[in-house]
């Protein structure tokens, strides 16, 4: 039996919550859909970050176990310089990790994320009220933006 990567599960679980979101989208579930659709995002921007970037999943501290989200070291101190857990991400921040022909395609797609600064992970404890069906169908589009781009990049092994 082979040992599955992080970059496997993360793109695997991104195609998963982004089926859940579209369902829970159009039976009007939109607190649901919602959510689904930022850990969609969030989880098919871990995968490219890495397998496109210096992200790791190493531990951080030598003999440790293996982090619980992609992190990115600091070349002059070999400590982390940066976490990805929850959404939302600083964009510019994911942007210099790219380099090379790939930065522009997914700096590109990158630039939709400003659409999930008010998104949360905290809102699956609250009653769901806040949640509009304009900012649902905006996350929903660039969802469906990145989810493209990643899976484009998993059958042609880079970002195009």
């Amino acid at each position: 039996m082979s040992v599955k990567t992080a970059e496997h599960h993360y793109a695997h679980a991104a195609f998963r919550h982004f089926k859940d979101a579209v369902f829970l989208h159009d039976e009007a579930r939109l607190p649901n859909a919602d959510h689904h659709f930022g850990f969609a995002v969030e989880c098919a921007l871990k995968s490219l970050l890495l397998r496109f970037t210096a992200a790791t999943m190493d531990p951080r501290k030598p003999g440790g176990l293996p982090s619980k989200s992609p992190w990115v070291k600091d070349p002059a101190t070999s400590k982390a310089a940066h976490s990805y857990g929850h959404l939302p991400w600083v964009t510019t921040d994911v942007a210099l990790l790219t380099h090379g022909r790939s930065a522009a395609r997914l700096s590109a797609a990158l630039t939709g994320l400003t659409v999930f600064d008010t998104w949360s992970v905290e809102e699956r404890y609250l009653d769901g009220s806040n949640v509009v069906e304009a900012d649902v169908q905006q996350r929903r589009t660039v969802a469906e933006n990145i989810l493209g781009l990643h899976e484009q990049a998993l059958i042609t092994g880079r970002l195009q």
